[in-house]
């Protein structure tokens, strides 16, 4: 079954978004650190314990790839879809007065308040028209 939210129900998931987030945003970190430092591994040529080396830095790239993967699969568990890794993009089918929409959040927004028509998702997002409350 397909979930759509509406704008509030949107931003009260991303409690749990950020929450997924900050883990993926974590690992995407400690993997890019790991990335350079098996780089420089490779490039040093020292035959001592390189290949233990890194076959230990593979194995916990390995665990923050996995890791990530199970983060973005949270997110789709939800309905959700994550555009990019970097910066973090999660689309949140959504509906509207006007009819449905693609919610689009990104790592350090407060809120959700930027949007896609769907079918428009690859283009970029657009701030969300939102009347005041009695306007």
């Amino acid at each position: 079954m397909r979930r759509i939210y509406s704008l509030p129900e949107a931003n009260k998931a991303l409690r749990l978004v950020r929450a997924i987030a900050h883990e993926l945003v974590e690992r995407r970190s400690e993997r890019r650190q790991l990335g350079r430092k098996r780089a420089e591994l490779e490039a040093a040529v020292t035959p001592e314990g390189l290949r233990g080396e890194l076959a230990e830095l593979d194995a916990r790239i390995w665990e923050h790839d996995e890791g990530m993967r199970r983060c973005t699969d949270e997110l789709e568990n939800l309905g959700m879809t994550v555009l990019r890794t970097n910066p973090l993009t999660v689309h949140i089918p959504g509906s509207s007065k006007t009819g449905e929409v693609v919610f689009c959040w990104e790592e350090g927004e407060g809120s959700v308040c930027f949007g896609h028509a769907v079918g428009e998702e690859l283009h970029p997002r657009r701030p969300l028209r939102v009347r005041a409350q009695g306007a």
